[in-house]
């Protein structure tokens, strides 16, 4: 790989439309489930829609739509393979699947009107009469499909944390999305969303800058968990593919139970796990005493784990992360 492509980061302002067509984007493993609540989904299409009756007149041009207020949506950064020029999301996909969701919610919306937006371009491409969803991922593909063909999935007992999400969040949408937006405005509103949505685009060109740029934007206070933080690092010392594939699996189906008892079951895991057998450490009780294992532990597990695994863990290579795990 040419060493200056390896080190290169770019950056740049786009729209949805720019972002979504002719791209194809698979889920990298450093992502966490698809997570985002009710809430969520309904301030988004909350935001979106006062955003665009700002603007918006009876009366105005499709044209006019130009000139109507942006949203910023905020940053997507995204791993580039030289190689071959596969493309996965390093973080961001919470946006890009919720922004999936809501341009199928308007492509069946739009169905009974005269003015027609192109929709379907954004959702999947095709070729050689097969459809395949810009959102990569063969565990999304069923429901994804079923939402854009039907409207509606029905969950299955073997879905995960992300297809239930996907499927309440889609009629989140319903609920949320405004009257008053369904009929004549529906296409300047589409028109919209496509052109004047402002998205960052951050570009990586290797999995060492992708996971920094991940661990700069998340570990500064947003809302990703300590747990998601030590899959990312965990997952990005395993180099088999294989071996990181299934290490990924265990550990989401793992987690799903952990929630079951309640939303933090997983961060408590962590903190009773790592301070009952690996912490060698704990602060004396004296003034400007610094943190030692156990505190650490209680705050930052994942910084702590980052920084211990070698001595403490004993794991160095990708075979020992893989087999400790």
């Amino acid at each position: 790989m040419n060493q200056n492509l390896k080190n290169k980061i770019e950056a740049a302002d786009t729209s949805v439309k720019s972002l979504l067509k002719d791209n194809k984007f698979t889920i990298d493993y450093f992502q966490r489930e698809y997570r985002w609540q009710d809430k969520h989904i309904k301030q988004l299409v909350e935001d979106l829609s006062s955003t665009f009756q700002k603007s918006y007149k009876e009366g105005d041009k499709r044209s006019d739509v130009a000139n109507y207020l942006s949203y910023y949506l905020g940053p997507v950064v995204f791993s580039v393979n030289p190689n071959n020029g596969n493309k996965s999301i390093i973080d961001g996909q919470q946006r890009i699947t919720s922004i999936t969701l809501l341009l199928i919610y308007l492509n069946h919306l739009q169905k009974g009107n005269d003015q027609k937006v192109s929709i379907a371009e954004l959702v999947y491409s095709e070729k050689y009469g097969e459809k395949s969803f810009n959102l990569t991922d063969e565990i999304r593909e069923p429901c994804l499909r079923a939402l854009f063909e039907k409207g509606e999935y029905t969950p299955s007992d073997n879905d995960d944390e992300t297809i239930l999400n996907m499927v309440d969040r889609f009629k989140d949408i319903d609920d949320a999305f405004p009257d008053d937006l369904a009929k004549n405005a529906l296409p300047f509103f589409i028109d919209w969303f496509l052109e004047n949505v402002v998205i960052v685009a951050i570009t990586a060109y290797s999995d060492d800058n992708a996971y920094t740029i991940f661990e700069t934007m998340n570990d500064r206070g947003l809302n990703i968990t300590p747990t998601e933080m030590l899959k990312g690092y965990v997952l990005s010392q395993i180099t088999d593919t294989k071996q990181r594939n299934e290490i990924n699996d265990i550990w989401k189906n793992e987690i799903q139970k952990l929630h079951e008892y309640e939303e933090k079951a997983d961060q408590t895991f962590f903190h009773a796990w790592f301070r009952g057998k690996y912490a060698k450490s704990i602060r004396p009780g004296k003034v400007e005493a610094e943190d030692q294992d156990f505190e650490l532990i209680g705050s930052r597990f994942h910084n702590w784990f980052k920084d211990n695994h070698a001595t403490i863990f004993n794991l160095k290579t990708s075979d020992e992360f893989y087999e400790f795990f």
